[in-house]
């Protein structure tokens, strides 16, 4: 019995957050555009990369700096806030003694 309620404490719990951390991510949308994105976008387009570009046979490295870039400050952060509390919360529950 005591399997069945971790369950469904379980699941009512990562429901609820799912909801709440959609919710809160179109915020994230938002503030990662206008705060983060825009300020660090100046690295990219430099016209060293264009020049390093013709240099190295057509090596983009300004796009790469600019893809790395949207990955480290959106996807990272916004998959870890979704993420990391369903684990610890199902760590808590079920490594219980």
């Amino acid at each position: 019995m005591n399997k069945i309620y971790r369950f469904f404490i379980s699941f009512l719990f990562i429901s609820i957050w799912l909801m709440i951390s959609s919710y809160i991510i179109n915020f994230w949308n938002t503030i990662h555009w206008e705060y983060i994105y825009l300020n660090l976008n100046s690295i990219s387009d430099k016209e060293f990369w264009l020049l390093l570009e013709r240099n190295l046979f057509g090596l983009d490295f300004g796009y790469w700096i600019e893809e790395t870039l949207k990955f480290i400050t959106y996807e990272i952060p916004k998959e870890a806030f979704k993420y990391l509390p369903i684990y610890y919360f199902l760590k808590s529950i079920w490594i219980r003694k």
